[in-house]
């Protein structure tokens, strides 16, 4: 099968879309299909990495102030960038106007930098994964002053209905979970096409690094990811302080956020900056959880799918724990996002051993449920579904 990939960047260090398309891109390749990325933004080492599995990268730039996943320099920059993609919802950039032809299924990323458009099936099934949530907010999250109200802003819900003129033209769109796909319908997204599917995420089991360690007597907890607000690292060091346990903090990562990571430093906190896979892979296994206090309603937390497969438990806000986190059978999940509720969670676990030992063993055996080769194969049924419905269509 000629399968095209479209992703608006491909630029690292990868967030969690990014390296999730470009595993499933390299298990479709392994499996004998032609795969190709396309994007607006790439850099050497991201084609580089693709080109090493197999898989060619596209680059079919469209002009933006600034590419979707960073921060604006302006806030004419950004009302540029939203007002070309709103454009962009209805009029398809020239340089994807042709960006099906001759293939055989096209699966839709992150379309903000490029434009909705894209969703619109013409000549090859379109399949939409949501992995945030850009089909009703240009924020991506949903989130405002740390809450997730029922209903967004006027400017939201028309942005929202101008994209749904496009997304309802897709052949399918796939939710990662129940939760996902729950937010879009009380936001108002009623524009899903004939099938609108929930497929659960999986992740490809991390090797098992050289130095990885039995769970430490001393509990010592990992933080892993970008250091910014959105991830909750605020939190997390607020928590902490509050906390005062006998315990270890390790944190991993950069951001806009980093000063006040660097600032608590002392007894107890240890910064170690950004990691490679490998030592991510030994930081996870040192530890006695990964701690992951994202205040967003993550889709899908790749790090959370690491730490399981690594046999760690996770203490997690509601927002981050998702459908992956069990309170008390493979982590702790805080009351709510506040610093003094996460610090409960952090203490609970600190200092209750069983609940350790319970927590860790229901990590190993949730690591079952996140097989990857399960995962492509519920994919290759969604494009086997969406080709059938295709042809029947025209």
């Amino acid at each position: 099968m000629k399968i095209t990939h479209l992703h608006s960047t491909f630029v690292t260090p990868w967030g969690g879309a990014e390296a999730y398309i470009f595993s499933l891109a390299a298990a479709q390749w392994a499996r004998g299909h032609d795969v190709e990325i396309v994007t607006a933004v790439a850099d050497g080492d991201s084609i580089a990495r693709a080109a090493a599995a197999g898989i060619r990268v596209t680059v079919r730039p469209t002009w933006r102030p600034y590419a979707p996943d960073r921060h604006g320099s302006s806030a004419l920059a950004r009302a540029v960038f939203h007002g070309l993609d709103l454009a962009h919802a209805i009029v398809r950039p020239r340089a994807y106007r042709r960006v099906q032809d001759g293939r055989h299924l096209v699966h839709v990323h992150r379309f903000q930098g490029v434009g909705a458009s894209i969703l619109r099936a013409r000549s090859a099934p379109v399949v939409h994964t949501a992995h945030d949530f850009c089909l009703v907010d240009t924020t991506s999250t949903t989130l405002r002053d740390g809450v997730l109200p029922p209903r967004l802003g006027p400017a939201q819900r028309l942005r929202a209905r101008i994209v749904a003129l496009s997304a309802r033209r897709a052949t399918t769109i796939v939710f990662p979970s129940e939760r996902t796909r729950a937010r879009h319908l009380e936001l108002g997204f009623g524009a899903a096409p004939a099938l609108s599917r929930v497929v659960a995420h999986g992740w490809p089991a991390p090797p098992l690094p050289v130095t990885a360690t039995a769970s430490p007597s001393r509990p010592r907890f990992v933080f892993l990811g970008r250091l910014q607000a959105s991830k909750g690292i605020d939190l997390l060091l607020r928590a902490w302080a509050d906390a005062r346990l006998d315990a270890d903090l390790v944190i991993a990562g950069d951001g806009p956020e980093r000063a006040a990571v660097e600032a608590a430093v002392g007894v107890g906190v240890t910064y170690v900056g950004w990691v490679d896979a490998e030592t991510k892979g030994a930081l996870i296994r040192s530890a006695t959880a990964l701690v992951f206090p994202s205040l967003w309603p993550e889709t899908f937390g790749l790090v959370i799918a690491e730490s399981l497969l690594l046999g760690r438990p996770v203490v997690a806000t509601p927002a981050a724990a998702g459908e992956l986190v069990v309170d008390g059978e493979n982590g702790v999940v805080a009351a709510d996002a506040t610093p003094a509720a996460f610090a409960a969670a952090l203490h609970r676990l600190a200092t209750d051993a069983d609940l350790r030992a319970a927590v860790t063993a229901g990590a190993i055996a949730s690591a079952a449920g996140l097989d990857f080769d399960r995962h492509v194969d519920r994919i290759d049924a969604v494009y086997r579904e969406a080709r059938t419905a295709f042809a029947t269509r025209r």
